[in-house]
């Protein structure tokens, strides 16, 4: 028991809410910051090593199942069980972002590698993709029986991976919200998955007490570990990529997988252990038990393989499918150069003073890599073949998209190497399949709605261009007629304005910004003849001509009305997009009171 202590220890537990706690997070930048949700529907923060809540963030108006930090650790996110999701600036303790949509519990989240989206899995068994700068869902990725556990963006940004309840894996790929790959080898939930920081290696843990490796090239099982004790809830690589860490509610084993072996274990009574990661030749390890959080951490540098011993204490027999390669024979996957080395910082000292064993240099001697060309990057290669990311030739020195939603990436120090102009045509072609196939629908449209133009029925153009249930279809036509004011009539302010209703629906600001527009524009216009066609309804003599008018005017006035209510929602929108929707409110409010009284040209002079 004396020689584990060394290895590992409690460095703190602490009542950390009022209620039992449901879930917490580890800052991934320096391990020095978590973040705990309580059914008391408070977001907790806390410094490492500190039994003081550092921040408490409240909004939600249910227990809290979720929470996570982006990149930076900027930002903390947490999901409730009423399916919100809430976005803290943590500098200023504010809500800068409400996601509704799930319709249960929200169980994982995770911020992507670049930019400003975010991915959530819920009991209601659905993934979502949020833009959080505009407040909107961009997919929902639907195909999984079960909750989903857990879910993590690759580290190139053109995959997300999701674990479910029912037991399967999905890999899905962002251009295309398609499912490439579904793995279903466990035969239980699965808790956790990691991809490997140098490798195209994906690591999965299960209820079903293993972890499994896969081939993200061949999609192949590379190897199964034998079956712990208890469930598998997390895992971590080392940040070199050496050896994974499994974490149990009674254990930590260190694993490799080619073939899978156990490189050394620890009894560790840490519980329900909720996240796992490695910094300073240390690993910090968090885990909560009713209303307490305790935080554990483990001297690496004292664990096999680290320690320079590189002899397993297993290696199971039954660990390795028919596939995969021997010990001695060279590993099928391409190996990446590892990352820069994490800044030096203190590490979270042992109770009982004495210094960490320092970790032997030398090379750790395990199943050798081919002989193949060295990236610097994870994201700068991809798997071969479709629907795989597309690939330029391995020698080809250029730019490539290093992602699906828009990260430029360089290839370096590549050997000069001649690539036909019809080979890279045809890999760049491929890898923007996606929007080549959604702007030649497009065009098609568009063509089609001109031909209907050109025959000089502008009602019947329009008519159809909405018909066509295209958005961008529909904005663009707007754009066209918004700068000809001579060929709006009271007929076409009828078939525009429900059109405008579904725009003011839509995630792009683009789109908002035309709905807003043109509605200005239309009361600006025909404001001040629907409030005296309202005002003096037909009466007497028949009178067919303005008979029409006034129902057109007060179908305007309906759809108006029905307008305003949908621009409410948006009141509280950032930025330009923000401050035209509250203009926007405030002429329809004008536009309001002149239908009682006043003048809509004398009161439009006072916006």
């Amino acid at each position: 028991m004396t020689f584990q202590s060394k290895r590992a220890w409690r460095l703190q537990e602490f009542a950390a809410h009022g209620g039992n706690v449901n879930c917490l997070a580890l800052g991934p930048k320096k391990a020095r910051l978590m973040a705990t949700g309580g059914e008391d529907r408070k977001v907790n923060l806390w410094t490492i090593g500190s039994p003081t809540v550092t921040l408490s963030l409240s909004g939600h108006t249910s227990g809290i199942d979720c929470v996570g930090f982006d990149e930076s650790e900027e930002h903390v996110v947490a999901g409730s069980a009423s399916g919100t999701i809430k976005l803290w600036n943590i500098d200023k303790a504010q809500v800068v972002r409400t996601l509704s949509g799930h319709k249960a519990n929200i169980s994982a989240l995770a911020f992507h590698t670049y930019g400003k989206f975010l991915a959530s899995g819920s009991l209601d068994t659905n993934v979502r993709l949020w833009d959080t700068r505009r407040q909107g869902c961009i997919y929902t990725y639907k195909g999984h029986g079960g909750r989903i556990n857990c879910l993590k963006f690759s580290p190139d940004g053109k995959w997300i991976v999701t674990g479910s309840e029912d037991g399967t894996v999905k890999m899905w790929d962002l251009g295309t919200s398609k499912v490439i790959q579904e793995f279903k080898q466990h035969s239980a939930g699965v808790s956790c998955l990691e991809f490997h920081p140098c490798e195209f290696l994906l690591a999965t843990g299960s209820s079903d007490k293993t972890v499994k490796f896969w081939d993200l090239e061949t999609f192949d099982l590379v190897s199964t570990t034998s079956c712990e004790a208890k469930p598998i809830r997390q895992i971590v690589y080392d940040p070199k990529g050496d050896a994974l860490f499994s974490g149990a509610e009674d254990s930590l084993r260190v694993y490799g997988w080619e073939p899978a072996r156990v490189y050394d274990s620890l009894c560790i009574f840490w519980g329900k252990v909720a996240d796992m990661t490695v910094q300073s030749n240390q690993l910090i390890g968090a885990s909560f038990q009713h209303t307490n959080v305790a935080v554990w951490v483990v001297d690496i540098g004292k664990l096999k393989p680290f320690n320079g011993d590189v002899t397993p204490l297993v290696e199971t027999s039954d660990s390795a499918p028919p596939h995969a390669a021997p010990t001695q024979t060279p590993s099928t996957r391409p190996s990446v150069s590892p990352s820069q080395p994490m800044p030096s910082q203190p590490a979270l000292s042992q109770p009982a003073p004495s210094q960490p064993a320092p970790v032997k240099q030398e090379p750790l001697k395990r199943t050798p890599p081919k002989q193949r060309k060295n990236l610097q990057h994870w994201e700068q290669k991809g798997p071969t073949q479709e629907p795989r990311y597309g690939q330029l030739s391995q020698n080809a020195d250029v730019n490539v998209a290093a992602n699906a939603l828009g990260k430029i990436s360089l290839l370096d120090n590549q050997p000069e190497q001649t690539v036909t102009e019809s080979d890279f045509l045809k890999t760049a072609a491929g890898g923007h399949r996606g929007v080549r196939d959604n702007l030649e629908v497009r065009l098609r449209n568009l063509q089609y709605v001109r031909t209907v133009w050109s025959k000089g029925d502008l009602k019947q153009a329009l008519e159809v261009a909405i018909s066509l249930d295209d958005q961008g279809i529909t904005v663009d036509i707007l754009q066209v007629i918004q700068s000809s004011p001579a060929i709006w009539d009271l007929h076409i302010c009828t078939i525009v304005l429900p059109a405008l209703r579904t725009l003011f629906h839509s995630k792009h600001e683009n789109h908002l910004f035309v709905a807003c527009s043109t509605l200005k524009h239309i009361i600006k216009s025909f404001g001040q003849l629907i409030k005296d066609n309202l005002n003096a309804p037909p009466v007497g003599n028949i009178d067919i001509t303005r008979e029409e008018r006034y129902k057109k005017c007060h179908l305007c006035h309906q759809q108006i009305v029905n307008i305003s209510r949908e621009i409410t929602r948006h009141s509280g929108a950032q930025g330009k997009l923000g401050s035209a929707i509250r203009r926007l409110l405030s002429f329809l409010r004008i536009f309001t009171r002149a239908l009682k009284c006043g003048s809509l040209d004398k009161s439009c002079q006072n916006m």
